[in-house]
């Protein structure tokens, strides 16, 4: 049996706690790596808690309680049949560093690169050994390696000096999928948002690689080994979808991604209205003059073009697409 533990993680460096709002998944809920299982919020920024590894679910703490950095808020396992008692005594046994320094004093277990590069790639620090004292940026290169078998890309061999090597507050970089008209309307809002940067994209028109779209460079065609090398080379935050109209398209790109750990990420345009109190999920598109009602809920992957209204307490599902 594997287990495996899912930590609150340090989104920032002054902040040591952060409130459970919701869980996106249900207790014995089967999971993937890199799965939204949470959102939490500290006093400043509202955050994704993402499972560390693939199995089944065990809830830690409900949703409207604190939790520490770094401490355990649920568990994943192999077997669905686990029982909670052995989940805690488990967790018990582990040398996790469950509790925060603000709560124990004690200086904390590993670095801020290696946690930032841990969180990146979905692995529980309790499960990386120390080459000695605290863990530090390559003993998660180590573990990576020895997990998949061949030379983790990371920060000591980045491509920016700055991006690479300072990554704590640094702007969002993305991955455009798909480089036809929606991939423009795309750029602009990224452009105009000043939040977000585009690096990359990937078109299977062969006439576009090489050149670029608005500076952005076309990289290649749409392969989910492609992307989720990309990412493992630490070549971009988060993917977001261009395509707007093939519908079936953009969803299984979309969950092709998910499977493989691939993040994503919203665009909204800097004129866009969302009203309060409402939920958006992950890759969706939101463009120029759209109004979101209040209380409204939106799924996720969803296209939404310029002047959409989506009025109060409306639902929207996923993977659809909207025109004005």
């Amino acid at each position: 049996m594997n287990r495996s533990i899912v930590l609150l993680p340090r989104i920032s460096p002054n902040e040591d706690a952060a409130i459970i709002i919701e869980w996106t998944k249900s207790e014995g809920d089967y999971v993937r790596a890199g799965e939204v299982v949470c959102a939490a919020e500290t006093t400043k920024s509202l955050f994704d808690v993402e499972a560390a590894a693939e199995g089944y679910l065990f809830i830690l703490m409900q949703a409207g309680a604190e939790a520490a950095v770094g401490q355990p808020v649920a568990v994943i396992s192999s077997d669905q049949d686990d029982t909670r008692e052995a989940i805690h005594a488990w967790i018990a046994s582990t040398a996790s560093p469950s509790a925060s320094p603000s709560d124990t004093g004690a200086e904390r277990t590993w670095t801020q690169k290696a946690e930032l590069l841990a969180r990146r790639h979905g692995i529980d620090l309790a499960q990386v050994p120390s080459s000695g004292g605290r863990i530090g940026e390559s003993d998660v290169l180590a573990y990576l390696e020895s997990r998949v078998g061949r030379p983790a890309a990371a920060a000591q061999e980045h491509r920016d000096i700055v991006d690479g090597t300072y990554q704590t507050g640094r702007v969002d970089r993305l991955l455009i999928v798909g480089g036809g008209d929606g991939a423009v309307q795309l750029l602009d809002a990224i452009f105009k948002s000043g939040k977000q940067r585009a690096v990359a994209v990937l078109d299977d028109n062969a006439n576009l690689h090489g050149k670029t779209i608005m500076g952005v460079p076309v990289v290649g065609p749409i392969q989910e080994d492609r992307a989720a090398g990309m990412l493992e080379k630490d070549e971009f935050d988060h993917a977001v979808i261009s395509i707007s109209t093939l519908i079936p398209l953009r969803r299984r790109i979309f969950e092709q991604l998910t499977h493989r750990g691939v993040p994503f990420a919203n665009v909204i345009h800097p004129t866009a209205c969302i009203g309060a109190n409402v939920s958006i999920g992950r890759g969706n598109v939101i463009l120029g003059f759209c109004h979101i009602g209040a209380c409204a809920t939106i799924g996720d992957n969803n296209f939404l073009s310029a002047y959409v209204s989506i009025e109060h307490h409306n639902e929207i599902a996923s993977h659809c697409s909207y025109g004005p």
